[in-house]
């Protein structure tokens, strides 16, 4: 093997450091040493004669990989790439015995020299590097990445700011991405062991793809795991679930029936894991979770979310999983628009962000709740979902849903798996209430008498609930509180009061906490929402006196604004209302003082015409204050969704009314009934619109020339039209108003 040149010796000099490694090497020599060492000795001789060709040297052997070292990183990245590239390519026709898989990480740092050895930090992070690349991959440091990513065409992706062994810092790191790596990992030895990897996203990270990602993970870990999950559980045992396979709930491509219900219904080992089932099911994962209600549906959910976000933090090509709640999707709305959306809404992912997660399928959705789907909607939601399956194959899928409700649907998801979550045994829950403690005493011996009692008890989520209410309570206490009347009330009503105890609010009280709480809950679920935002609250959640309010204020504050917005677009027609005998009278008073003042003339016309646009500007303010009154006292009684043409009618009479009211006569000219009428109009007409569309929260606002552009030609065609119309109207009005008087003033002289 080569050794470093005798320049070298005794020096400290910065150097990129390559350091190889073979994969699985100790299991190869115990199978076969002869062999084995000569595959080494053929791929080493490869990787020294590849590294005298792009001027780099083998430092040392490590028995098992290369010391490489090279004076330029661009170099050493070149040569590596190549050494992997070729290995890659002899896989695809060599003999699966005949094959050695190598890891490279590189490393630009200082290092010394002497007569035997290299030694540095530099060394040390290349070696451990090496561990972090993937399996006939090569893994480079940040350092060496500034160097060649603007003078070699790479393809890498980010890994984050890895830990390293025996490293004080974290290194950022990158993956690079080898040609026809993918295609010589299908050997046989392997093909056995496919079915079983989870799915991995073939996209290139860069650092701000690799930050998104980590937010996003972060996100979800935050408010599912450590916010609902792990909080839903604290202070109480963990109850183990029982697992049923349930294959005859999905639909088989193949239209394939079960002969009995033993074949597609076996239950689970004891212990199996949710994570367990789900890896079985091997590349493109989907899964059906099934349960009655309270039976611990979501709990698995999230702990199978858990189990992923944390693989997801460790390979950033494993897909990120993602919690959606079905509940909010619509009609006629595709799976795919529908996640960008919910993505933007409740993790204010940006919508261009959320797109590329769902086309390049990083996404791992987790799709709770479909059973809380409106009923009428929730054949459509199984259609969509199956269209999206069809359409993003790879993207894998977890669905949670009632087993009552899913069985009653006409459709079935066309899934590779389904689980059913089996009810509690008797052993299970006397089991559960020992684990918790003294406190719970009573309960346990009010399950040995009451039946009802203890079926409620089979039920996790009741379980837990009754861990809570009934704490500390005897039997005698339980007895009098008349228990078995009413079971799930009574529980409730306990369970109620026992966390309103544990957070006592000293600004409402407990009466107004529960109506507030119920109003809430009915809102939530008639909008089909299981997750409280405030920023998704309608005006539609408002009933009367409130909603009245409501619509007042708003149309107080947005009738002025429009009226203005609306006004000088009909300047136009202020100039035609100017009176034609304005400047007429001025000419005569200052011809009968036997000169003329033109100039004077204009000035005063300008003046007059002045004048006027601000008794307009304050009219149309006034009139919107009043078409807002006015709007507002009849959308008190308005309870139902109102048509265009309702819009168009109660619009068009605002206006009206506020002329009879007296309101034109101020300005003593009948052509600004005609100009009142249309900014009334418009006005109101607006204001109905804006007010019956939903609230669309929006991030930033942000100038757009594309839209503009495309705006602007439909704008200056309605603005023209309007202008025509509005000026040839006003126009032969004024012209006649102008004979009228002239004919009455002649009759009169």
């Amino acid at each position: 093997m080569n050794t470093p040149t005798s320049q070298l010796i005794g020096q400290r000099t910065l150097a990129a450091i390559a350091f190889s490694d073979i994969v699985g090497f100790s299991a190869l020599m115990g199978k076969d040493e002869v062999h084995t060492l000569h595959l080494v000795e053929r791929d080493f001789r490869q990787m020294t004669d590849l590294c005298q060709k792009f001027a780099g040297k083998v430092l040392k052997t490590t028995g098992d990989g290369l010391l490489m070292y090279f004076a330029s990183a661009v170099q050493a990245v070149e040569c590596t790439r190549e050494m992997q590239t070729e290995f890659a390519k002899a896989a695809k026709t060599l003999p699966v015995s005949e094959v050695l898989s190598h890891r490279i990480g590189i490393h630009l740092g200082d290092v010394f020299f002497n007569e035997t050895d290299v030694m540095g930090n530099g060394v040390n992070i290349a070696a451990r590097l090496q561990a972090k690349a993937e399996v006939g991959g090569i893994c480079i440091s940040q350092a060496i990445y500034d160097v060649v990513k603007h003078r070699l065409d790479l393809d890498v992706t980010y890994l984050g700011e890895l830990e390293l062994k025996n490293i004080q810092d974290p290194i950022p790191a990158y993956q690079i991405l080898i040609p026809f790596l993918e295609r010589s990992s299908h050997s046989q030895s392997n093909q056995k062991d496919i079915a079983t990897k989870p799915t991995k996203i073939n996209r290139l990270l860069t650092q701000q793809d690799f930050r998104d990602r980590q937010i996003m993970l972060n996100k979800v870990r935050n408010f599912w795991v450590e916010g609902v999950l792990e909080t839903s559980i604290h202070d109480k045992a963990l109850i183990e679930l029982g697992l049923q396979t349930r294959l005859d709930a999905i639909a088989h491509p193949w239209h394939m029936e079960w002969a009995t219900s033993d074949q597609a219904r076996k239950p689970l080992p004891t212990g199996t894991k949710e994570i367990n089932q789900f890896d079985s099911l091997g590349t493109g994962r989907t899964l059906l979770i099934l349960g009655d209600p309270g039976a611990g549906k979501t709990t698995t959910l999230l702990e199978l979310t858990r189990e992923l976000i944390a693989r997801a933090e460790r390979d950033s090509e494993l897909p990120m999983p993602i919690v959606f709640n079905l509940s909010s999707w619509q009609d006629k709305q595709s799976l795919a628009d529908w996640m960008v959306l919910e993505l933007n809404i409740k993790y204010q992912v940006p919508k261009k962000i959320g797109k590329v997660w769902v086309s390049d399928q990083q996404i791992l959705a987790m799709l709770d709740g479909l059973d809380e789907v409106s009923s009428d909607r929730r054949n459509a939601c199984v259609e969509a979902i199956n269209r999206f399956h069809d359409e993003y194959g790879q993207t894998e899928i977890v669905v949670c849903s009632r087993m009552k409700d899913y069985e009653a649907l006409a459709q079935r998801l066309q899934f590779q798996g389904a689980i059913f979550i089996q009810p509690l045994e008797e052993a299970q829950v006397f089991e559960y209430f020992d684990r918790l403690g003294a406190e719970l005493e009573g309960v346990r011996e009010m399950l040995t008498t009451d039946a009802k009692l203890l079926e409620l008890a089979k039920t996790p989520l009741m379980a837990n609930i009754m861990a809570i209410a009934y704490r500390g309570m005897s039997v005698t206490d339980l007895i009098k509180m008349s228990l078995s009347e009413d079971h799930v009330r009574h529980l409730f009503d306990a369970y109620i009061d026992r966390m309103l105890r544990r957070r006592p609010d000293k600004n409402y009280s407990p009466s107004k906490v529960k109506k507030w709480l119920g109003f809430l809950a009915q809102q939530l679920k008639n909008e089909s929402q299981t997750v409280f935002l405030i920023e998704r609250i309608q005006p539609s959640w408002l009933t009367g006196n409130a909603r009245a309010i409501y619509a007042t204020l708003t149309a107080i504050i947005l009738a002025p604004i429009i009226a203005l917005i609306v006004l000088p677009s009909s300047i136009g027609m202020l100039i035609q209302l100017i009176p034609s005998n304005t400047i007429a009278v001025a000419d005569g008073y200052f011809k009968s003082l036997g000169g003329e003042l033109p100039a004077f003339s204009l000035m005063l016309a300008l003046a007059n015409g002045l004048n006027l646009y601000v008794g307009v500007i304050a009219g149309s303010i006034l009139l919107g204050f009043i078409i807002a009154i006015l709007w507002g006292f009849t959308y008190r009684f308005n309870n139902t969704e109102i048509s265009k043409t309702d819009i168009f009618i109660r619009s068009l009479a605002c206006p009206f009314i506020v002329c009879g009211l007296g309101i034109a006569n101020i300005i003593r000219n009948p052509l600004w009934i005609f100009l009142f009428v249309v900014l009334g109009f418009l006005s109101s007409f607006m204001i109905f619109s804006i007010l019956e569309k939903p609230i669309k929260p929006t991030e930033t606002l942000k100038w757009s020339w594309k839209y503009f552009k495309e705006n602007l030609s439909a704008g200056r065609g309605i603005g023209l039209i309007f202008g025509l119309i509005a000026g040839v109207l006003v126009t032969l009005i004024d012209i006649s108003i102008f004979l009228i008087l002239y004919s009455l003033m002649d009759k009169i002289k």
